[in-house]
């Protein structure tokens, strides 16, 4: 009697850590990022937690992008994140591993350098279950 007691209680602990992993605390997230109304052709967003794991994803050539945390398109951890959008061009073939960006004339800016670190970019978000849509509408000024 015990013995299916036990097999019960661990089939029904199974079940619930199987509903209740780390992707219910993940919403979905997806957006657009514009710079001066034009959606901006490449990059990466990075969404950064007050505490927790960072989401990021590819900024696709319409402008679009989809955040993953554990995997590429799983979301962002549910709660208030500082945003940096990341863009740089570089010269084909120029050396950039190991070099700062304001080191490396071969590597310009997309986006003003403020956009591109979570402290100084201005963009806040707050994530919540389910799907989210965030648009990002960047100034070059």
């Amino acid at each position: 009697m015990h013995r299916g007691l036990a097999l019960s209680f661990l089939l029904t602990l199974l079940a619930c850590l199987a509903g209740c992993g780390s992707d219910s605390k993940l919403g979905s997230v997806d957006g657009v990022v514009r710079l001066d109304g034009k959606p901006l052709t490449t990059g990466t967003v990075r969404f950064v937690p007050t505490a927790g794991r960072a989401a990021s994803g590819e900024i696709r050539s319409d402008g679009t992008f989809t955040l993953g945390t554990y995997g590429k398109t799983d979301g962002a951890l549910v709660g208030t994140h500082q945003v940096a959008i990341i863009a740089v061009q570089t010269d084909p073939g120029a050396p950039t591993e190991g070099r700062l960006l304001e080191a490396n004339p071969k590597v310009k800016p997309l986006v003003p350098n403020r956009y591109m670190a979570p402290g100084t970019s201005g963009l806040t978000v707050d994530v919540k279950p389910g799907n989210n849509k965030f648009d990002f509408d960047l100034k070059s000024r």
